[in-house]
């Protein structure tokens, strides 16, 4: 089958076949060739053009420029993970061009890392302020396991009814001392403090 010829409009003055390229409608991105055939008067079809492309390169994608008179080259990072530098958080590229300014490729090791301009280094308070808390909810949580096993045992109750052994008021003494001594324990103690062994039951 004979070519198209096209004028300087883009339209067949002779119809014809055609190879042409096609490119997405938004992002303009090269998608593949195609053979055509067009009749006299009619012009490509939308989102495509009859200049080749150059070859591919490994990290760019080839896109028509925002003219669509050429091809260019547009940097790909589609697919590959990134940190926001404000927070850490990771996010996958999912589009063209250059990487956002707020973000390194560079992993942060903790939760606790800031980024200083060219590396993540932790936040030493962030990370002192985390584990004391960490540490004053497992205070807490060593309090409540205490009173568990004093209601279970119904010690109050029995104290006030006078109904309790001497065993168990020394039982119950043993658990109100190792309360105590949880409650004595400042969180500014931490990382020195010891926790007091639970008395047995």
């Amino acid at each position: 089958m004979s070519k198209a010829m096209l004028n300087t409009y883009g339209i067949a003055s002779s119809a014809g076949e055609i190879t042409v390229y096609n490119y997405d409608a938004n992002t303009r991105e090269y998608l593949s060739s195609t053979v055509e055939y067009l009749a006299e008067g009619v012009g490509v079809p939308a989102h495509s053009c009859t200049d080749k492309p150059g070859k591919f390169k490994t990290g760019f994608a080839i896109c028509r420029n925002e003219g669509l008179n050429g091809w260019e080259y547009v940097e790909d990072h589609r697919d590959a993970e990134v940190y926001k530098i404000d927070t850490g958080e990771k996010i996958t590229v999912r589009y063209l061009g250059k990487l956002p300014e707020d973000t390194t490729t560079i992993a942060p090791e903790t939760e606790f890392d800031i980024w200083n301009g060219t590396e993540w280094i932790m936040d030493i308070g962030a990370k002192r302020a985390a584990d004391v808390q960490a540490f004053e909810m497992k205070i807490q949580a060593l309090i409540d396991e205490a009173n568990a096993v004093i209601n279970k045992n119904n010690w109050p109750s029995k104290l006030q009814l006078n109904r309790m052994s001497e065993a168990e008021k020394s039982k119950f003494n043993l658990w109100l001392d190792y309360i105590d001594a949880l409650n004595a324990i400042k969180p500014s103690d931490f990382p020195t403090a010891i926790l007091p062994e639970s008395p047995s039951i």
